[in-house]
């Protein structure tokens, strides 16, 4: 199996997974020992199209072939020559069907919109990460964005079984809980619920762990900001913000159908910082946009120079095919590489004027990966700080050394602790139903 993309899509996988191997079927990692090989496609981006097409192609050559993903639903007809089995985001829980299917030689699609509870599926957690998807789909209608008809309009999940599957993945060992979805702001509006009221839920759960909230379309977070600041004040939230302002003109903002202004975005995050000082704050820009022009892009720079973001994905403007903005027209190549290469400059800058300041303090740093030369943690604003050593899964008291655009460098200098769950009674109860259904669960399966 191989998956491209966002969280969302790795907790896609991750279910995918634990349903195959329910039924009997083994994971392998090297595509020359597979019988059937699952292509977990994402197609956001241009780019990332072409390089779903070469994988196809390439895995192909190995053994039959099933696409899931968002790409098996927008675009499957541009992988029809290497696969004759496809499985939308909404039909995950189709995947052995679709699996028997490849193998046998047979062509299948499920690439229909029902409803899944992807809150529901208990796994073990990605080692230290327990992906949460609280929501699927969103309330937008962004004229570039071919993720919706992927994915659909928003559906959200229940809110007890995420609390089951978040206590679930701390008892599994997990220290940081993900929360996903394409507008985790969006979160409950269909069902009476908001994204606030679960962050404090997810909170009360025992033990110390650290939350991480997925990207905010900003229209939905506007009018929850204030519940949102009350709920981010636990010091199990990471003060992270994903908030994609996409352009800093607000002419641009309304042919993309963004449904904010540039002065609502500044003035939302200026808040959040006053109410949250150390706060990290990550956005998007798309650089090219058919109507943008000179002025409309002067108008971006000036924006970024206001905001100072920690984290900025820069993205050239590439038509999706069935979107509104694909029959709006493409700039010159030319205009949108130089605009590209300016605003890179521009954001790489600001990074390391931003990273500078923390020179010389000392953070509570959360270490939960392991990277090549040593490991990664993260301060309670989600920074992402490398140190030489250090134990996964425990808190430092890090000073800051070093930086570069997109990290800290630390050095250790005090041990904190461990990371994780905390035993009381409800757990213990869930721990011992849990147990019971995995000593039921090879019975059942038999009987089956």
């Amino acid at each position: 199996m191989e998956t491209y993309g966002c969280s969302m899509n790795r907790s896609d996988s991750q279910i995918m997974e634990k349903l195959l191997e329910e039924a009997g079927f083994l994971r392998v990692n090297d595509p020359r020992e597979a019988d059937v090989i699952v292509l977990n496609t994402c197609n956001v981006k241009t780019p990332t199209e072409h390089r779903m097409i070469h994988r196809a192609r390439e895995l192909s050559k190995y053994a039959p072939l099933v696409v899931a993903g968002c790409m098996a639903k927008s675009q499957g007809y541009k992988l029809k020559d290497f696969s004759k089995v496809f499985l939308a985001p909404r039909e995950i829980d189709k995947i052995v069907e679709a699996v028997i299917s490849a193998v046998e030689g047979r062509k299948a699609e499920f690439l229909g919109w029902k409803f899944i509870d992807k809150s529901s599926y208990l796994r073990d957690p990605l080692e230290l990460i327990g992906i949460i998807p609280i929501a699927e789909g969103c309330m937008g209608a962004c004229t570039y964005c071919i993720t919706r008809l992927a994915r659909g309009g928003l559906t959200s999940f229940p809110k007890g079984n995420i609390l089951r599957l978040a206590e679930h993945f701390l008892m599994k060992g997990a220290v940081e809980l993900w929360l996903t979805a394409e507008d985790t702001a969006a979160y409950g509006r269909d069902m009476g619920e908001n994204l606030a009221d679960l962050i404090m839920d997810l909170s009360d759960l025992p033990g110390d762990f650290r939350i991480r909230v997925g990207m905010m379309t900003p229209s939905s977070a506007l009018p929850i900001m204030s519940e949102l600041i009350e709920a981010y004040r636990s010091h199990k939230v990471y003060k992270f913000f994903h908030l994609p302002v996409q352009s800093g003109s607000d002419r641009v903002l309304r042919d993309m159908g963004r449904n904010y202004t540039v002065d609502q975005f500044l003035a939302m995050v200026d808040f959040m910082r006053r109410e949250l000082s150390d706060v990290t704050i990550a956005t998007d820009i798309i650089v090219g946009f058919p109507t943008e022009d000179e002025d409309d892009f002067e108008s971006t720079l000036v924006m970024l120079e206001k905001l100072k973001p920690d984290v900025v994905n820069i993205s050239k403007f590439g038509a999706r095919p069935g979107t509104k903005a694909a029959s709006m027209g493409k700039l010159p190549d030319s205009i949108i590489s130089r605009r590209s290469k300016e605003i890179n400059e521009l954001v790489k800058r600001i990074k390391e004027e931003v990273n500078e300041r923390y020179l010389g303090k000392e953070l509570e740093v959360l270490v939960s990966e392991r990277e090549e030369g040593g490991f990664q943690g993260r301060t309670n604003s989600y920074k992402p700080v490398a140190l030489r050593e250090a134990k996964l899964g425990y808190f430092y008291l890090v000073e800051i050394v070093d930086f570069r655009a997109n990290y800290l460098i630390g050095e250790v200098r005090e041990e904190l602790g461990r990371a994780g769950f905390r035993w009381n009674s409800s757990s213990l109860e869930v721990k011992a139903a849990l147990d019971l259904n995995s000593a039921l669960l090879p019975r059942f399966q038999e009987t089956r």
